[in-house]
């Protein structure tokens, strides 16, 4: 029984210094660090409108589809719903 709690104090205090080095150290550090199974997956976080040029996330597209936010250019929107469908 004391061993094991040994163990997760042991593991704890592993996990902590873990991440206190991760929000110490710059970003190449970790990339050492990382093993290689576990690469970053770029992720596409925004789209930019072709007809307005705005740089939209993805709580902004919902809104214009929903119709909670109006584009300037509402007829030519891809985003815009139109309202005369619904």
């Amino acid at each position: 029984m004391d061993s094991l709690i040994a163990a997760l104090i042991l593991g704890l205090v592993v996990y902590f210094l873990f991440r206190v080095l991760r929000g110490v150290l710059p970003p190449r550090w970790l990339a050492r660090l990382r093993p290689l199974g576990m690469r970053m997956v770029p992720r596409k976080v925004t789209e930019k409108c072709t007809v307005c040029k705005d740089v939209l996330n993805p709580a902004e597209i919902t809104a214009l589809r929903l119709g909670r936010r109006k584009c300037p250019e509402m007829a030519r929107c891809p985003y815009q719903r139109n309202r005369w469908l619904n």
